[in-house]
């Protein structure tokens, strides 16, 4: 028996999605970064320059962009599920069950119903 690891390709990432999930962590950076369009005084809110405030508002809607993006990635790159031990990766095969790969103590004894 081989004693090299075995090579899992892992299934293939939907690469629009990615780039989805890339724009929308790059739109605070860009909008942060125009400085010019929010280096002012009024309106105020609350007292707050406008300056102030408009920083805070990205402040939530980076939040809600990153975890966007976060759902975005585990859907454009799908999970291969591995073993307890973390030492192959877990399989379907036609019949729907699942079973390890890679390591060949994926065969159950006879009489044992894993």
């Amino acid at each position: 028996m081989s004693t090299t690891p075995h090579r899992h390709s892992a299934p293939p990432a939907n690469k629009g999605l990615l780039a989805v999930a890339g724009v929308l962590l790059a739109l605070p950076i860009i909008a942060l970064l125009l400085v010019g369009t929010y280096a002012k005084d009024e309106p105020r809110l609350g007292g707050f320059p406008f300056f102030i405030w408009y920083q805070f508002l990205w402040v939530a809607i980076t939040s809600v962009l990153t975890y966007t993006a976060y759902r975005i990635v585990l859907k454009a790159r799908p999970h291969v599920p591995m073993t307890p031990e973390g030492d192959a990766f877990l399989d379907r095969d036609a019949a729907g069950t699942t079973g390890t790969t890679g390591t060949g103590d994926d065969v159950a004894p006879e009489g044992d119903a894993r």
